[in-house]
């Protein structure tokens, strides 16, 4: 036997003339030379075939062995044979059930219920191809797989995804345990650890997969659900080898003094502030360090929550700030008195009061008072500069009447008006009906009465508040005031036409959607007086007159004053200044429904 080249790269390299004598014929002692490797390539060659051919002909028309479909045991049978093992076994197998365990906690999931569905035709086809497709290798791979008997189950089956989610939620919630940091409380004089608590949590995921495990292969056995858990990230012995730390914060409570008044922050307040957090370990990647690959437990960090300690201050100046009071004042007589005084407003150095907590904490100790201060601000309008506010003649009326309204709607008018009854508008001041209005219930005097609502008429709390929302208005025209919000009501109402010959004249009020909005651009106060006398309303408009507003109209556009009909109106109002000349011109819309298309529904309860 020739040697082998020890160097496998510098071995001669054999050509056909090496197999040939010189006259071409083949020598066969040169295949000697050929390498050891080459035979045991051919060799297994051989075998594949041997044992492709040798499968294909024992197991002509049969499924291999080693196969199941559906968890059931199909090697050595025909596909019909198949399909028949797999619909008795999946028949029976539907109709079970499942358990999900965990300690003391199981969950049954009955099979039915899920609309499990199995497809036995499909998988016994699988289980047939197995070995029989794909390439050489692939087919050599899967016969190997089965002449040792190795297990290949195929499945084919559905089921509702919700149906089997409300059950793994309902093991999720048996299994969930929040985790929870060690904290602090306040125990006599002392500060003591609350233990952490580990928590647990289902692995959804996996439980789902094994689950889905059970169904491929037809498989009852119980299913052990897989839980985590999860440790604080604050340990209960961190938090009380911290508690040393603490005792400057919790020494004595802290007194606060303001206005000859007092008030206390306790020792449990001031615990409340201290916040306990896990000591960062630094990331591998950042240190490089091996040890933090698999870090330590962690310690406690102690901190006071100046966070905290400012919601603490910011509630305590809820309680402490006052705004400023206006004085109210009267027209009587074309005299300005004083009916009421104004009133200072306070407000709490909130910023000084919380750097005086923070050092106070930190320094232990009996005596921690802190004097906090207050700020006093003066309201813009006081009895003593009752002449700088310009209120000196009578701008403007606005009137309505309203006969034959029913009683509930005057007391809604009645006590709507007094809202706005020696009113303030300052300079520059936009006026908002609606906001000055406030809350419009039983509690603030009202009644139930009909509004207009979307496309019908209801009974409401507040009902005829347009009567005085609509004298408002026309106060606001006659002074000459710039109107930067208004809506007329959906249908002619017969209250809100006097003294014109056609409606138009008209605000509608639903607050906050619709709104009555002006501005004084007098440059001095507005004093509102409303007087209401049996039917009648009255808004006297006081101040310094720089122009006034004179109503042309309303005309019809369209329609006419039967209120069963659609209908357009117009009105103008001209602007004029002090020497009667018109600076301007405004024109007011008012498109109105048939009142037939508003019926009333409900009644007063």
């Amino acid at each position: 036997m020739p040697k082998r080249n020890p160097n496998p790269a510098q071995e001669p390299k054999l050509e056909l003339e090496d197999f040939q004598d010189s006259s071409g014929v083949l020598k066969f002692e040169h295949l000697q030379r050929v390498p050891a490797w080459a035979y045991s390539v051919v060799g297994l060659l051989v075998l594949a075939v041997v044992v492709v051919v040798g499968f294909d002909v024992a197991y002509a028309g049969h499924i291999y062995p080693g196969v199941t479909a559906d968890g059931v045991p199909v090697g050595g049978l025909t596909q019909s044979q198949a399909i028949s093992r797999i619909t008795s076994r999946v028949s029976t197998y539907s109709g079970g059930g499942l358990s999900i365990t965990h300690g003391r906690s199981v969950v049954h999931v009955p099979l039915y219920g899920l609309s499990l569905k199995y497809n036995a035709q499909n998988a016994a086809q699988l289980a047939v191809s197995f070995g029989r497709q794909g390439s050489l290798a692939n087919q050599l791979h899967q016969k190997i797989r089965a002449l040792f008997d190795r297990p290949t189950n195929y499945a084919d089956y559905s089921y509702l995804d919700s149906s089997l989610t409300s059950y793994i939620l309902q093991m999720d919630g048996d299994v969930d345990t929040p985790v929870a940091d060690a904290t602090l409380s306040f125990d006599g004089s002392n500060a003591t650890a609350n233990p952490a608590i580990n928590g647990k949590r289902l692995d959804l995921g996996l439980l789902t997969q094994m689950l889905n495990d059970r169904l491929a292969s037809t498989s009852s056995a119980p299913v052990v659900a897989p839980v985590y858990e999860m440790a604080p990230a604050v340990s209960t012995s961190a938090v009380q080898d911290s508690i040393g730390q603490i005792s400057s914060y919790i020494s004595s409570p802290v007194t606060l003094s303001y206005m000859q008044q007092t008030s206390t922050i306790s020792q449990k307040t001031i615990l409340s502030w201290i916040q306990v957090t896990a000591q960062p370990t630094p990331p591998f990647l950042q240190s490089l360090n091996l040890h933090d690959l698999y870090p330590p437990v962690t310690g406690a960090s102690l901190s006071l929550n100046q966070n905290a300690v400012e919601s603490f201050v910011a509630n305590l100046a809820g309680q402490i700030d006052q705004n400023p009071l206006d004085a109210t004042l009267s027209m009587q007589n074309g005299q300005l008195s004083v009916v009421s005084p104004s009133q200072s407003g306070l407000s709490l150095d909130q910023n000084g009061a919380v750097n005086g907590i923070m050092v106070a904490l930190t320094e232990a100790g009996a005596n921690r008072n802190i004097n906090l201060n207050l700020s006093s601000t003066s309201a813009p309008v006081t009895q003593t500069n009752l002449a700088s506010l310009g209120i000196t003649t009578l701008l403007s009326s606005g009137q309505t009447y309203f006969p034959g309204s029913p009683y509930g709607r005057l007391v809604n008018v009645r006590t709507g008006a007094a809202r706005y009854n020696n009113l303030l508008i300052s300079p520059g001041e936009e006026f908002d009906f609606g906001a000055q209005l406030g809350v419009v219930d039983a509690a603030t005097g009202y009644v139930p009465e009909l509004v207009i609502e979307g496309n019908h008429e209801d009974f409401q709390y507040g009902g005829g508040l347009c009567q005085v929302c609509t004298t408002a208005f026309r106060a606001a025209l006659a002074a000459g005031l710039p109107i930067d919000e208004r809506e007329n009501h959906s249908f002619a109402i017969s209250y809100y036409q006097w003294p014109y010959d056609a409606p138009g004249v008209d605000a509608t009020i639903f607050y906050p959607q619709v709104d009555l909005k002006f501005t004084n651009n007098t440059g001095h106060y507005i004093l509102i007086q409303t007087v209401m006398t049996g039917d009648h309303l009255t808004f006297n408009f006081y101040g310094t007159k720089v122009e006034s507003g004179v109503i042309r109209g309303p005309y019809f556009i369209t329609g006419s004053n039967n209120a069963t009909q659609a209908s357009h109106t117009v009105f103008y109002r001209d602007v004029e200044n002090d020497a009667g000349k018109v600076t301007s011109t405004d024109a007011f819309n008012s498109y109105y429904e048939p009142s037939t298309d508003f019926p009333i529904e409900g009644t007063v309860n």
